[in-house]
């Protein structure tokens, strides 16, 4: 944009000479070319200082990796590449045979557990019964081995040493089998008296491990996480996806608002502020300026941030080479909006500050639009 204010002096002095007819000699060629420094050198100076200008920006869009949450084979895939799709709708599947079979696996155990736990149920019924009835006959025999006892001690006993001791070996027996009865009673209470919120603990971890095995497998359909579009769709059927975050599979673009990201060169803080005025001019739209304002100037320049990597960290760019990167929003604009995402772009910010040399500056910033029907790089 420089060498454009450069020509257009040369250009009106050129004009002046030949309007005018002043003669070339000595004195008014030096006078041209010195008056021609020091006029440009001010009005390039006030205006790069007060009036910023940036040929790298570009119209920004955010995209977002797609990785599916479970691994699988490719088995069928949306054939709306590049048009705009809806919240929900399918992207791609993945073969679910692995994860329904999982499915169905847990489904019949939760039933099976469930039946178990009925049938435990009964069966501590059953053994609270059966505990009720040995008792009753270890007491019967209790009281046996007693009237045997009792009978040993008298003057004439009627019993013999035989009949006491099968009366004893009776009784042990049936205590033995009183005790194994309230064992087993005891065992089935405690299972049954594992309870997680009111239920019983293996079937609320089957129901667990059935709600995650659901998820996975409605996670072998791959949904449009926001309205928006998918680019550069290059997976088939038969493309084995993995649930890797460092492996996506797809790039979807979520409808957004645009903005446009320019770098500015770093002394340019001084005169940027947040409400500025701008205008951008696109490669793509020769001869057409679209205005703006500048909305955030990002606090960080990407050169100067690091990462804990284990290692000591030295300076990885030269500093100064870095620019500051700023947002500009444009007005409402279909031309703009039909734009690709990730064109270039030339922005100008105008600050409050010698507004009068904001002329110049745009201006120079039309002749640069009208240049881009010339070509189209800088």
């Amino acid at each position: 944009m420089d060498l454009l204010i450069i020509l257009t002096y040369v250009a009106l002095a050129w004009a002046i000479f030949k309007i005018f007819k002043i003669p070339i000699n000595k004195w008014t060629v030096p006078t041209a070319a010195l008056g021609g420094v020091f006029i440009v050198s001010g009005l390039i100076l006030l205006m790069n200082y007060n009036h910023p200008y940036t040929a790298q920006a570009q119209k920004a869009v955010i995209s977002i990796p797609i990785t599916p949450q479970v691994t699988g084979i490719v088995s069928e895939v949306t054939n709306k590449q590049n048009a705009l799709i809806k919240k929900g709708d399918v992207l791609f599947k993945l073969d679910p045979t692995r994860y329904q079979a999982r499915v169905s696996r847990l489904e019949a155990d939760l039933v099976t557990a469930i039946h178990n736990t009925e049938s435990m149920k009964g069966q501590l019924t059953e053994a609270l019964a059966n505990t009720q009835r040995v008792s009753a006959e270890r007491d019967r025999l209790y009281k046996d081995y007693q009237r045997y006892l009792k009978g040993s001690q008298a003057r004439v006993n009627p019993f013999s040493e035989s009949d006491i001791d099968n009366a004893r070996q009776n009784y042990l027996a049936q205590d033995a089998m009183v005790k194994s009865s309230v064992a087993e009673q005891s065992q089935i209470k405690s299972q049954l008296d594992s309870m997680v919120n009111g239920e019983q603990s293996q079937i609320v971890s089957l129901r667990a491990q059935l709600t995650e095995a659901r998820y996975n497998l409605e996670q072998t359909v791959i949904r449009a996480p926001s309205d928006g579009y998918a680019t550069q769709v290059l997976i088939r059927p038969g493309t084995y996806a993995a649930a890797l975050p460092l492996r996506p599979v797809m790039v979807f673009i979520p409808e957004q608002k645009r903005q446009i990201i320019a770098q500015f060169r770093q002394n340019s803080l001084l005169r940027l502020e947040s409400g500025d005025m701008a205008e951008v001019v696109f490669n793509a739209l020769p001869g057409q300026v679209f205005t703006g304002k500048l909305t955030t100037i990002l606090p960080v320049v990407p050169g100067g941030s690091y990462q804990a990597q284990g290692t000591l960290q030295s300076l990885t760019v030269v500093p100064g080479t870095d620019g500051v990167l700023a947002l500009i929003e444009l007005e409402p604009n279909a031309q703009v909006e039909s734009l690709p995402d990730g064109i270039y772009a030339q922005v100008a910010v105008y600050s409050d500050h010698f507004s009068h040399v904001a002329v110049m500056r745009k201006v120079l910033l039309r002749m640069t639009s009208w240049m881009h029907y010339l070509y189209l790089d800088h």
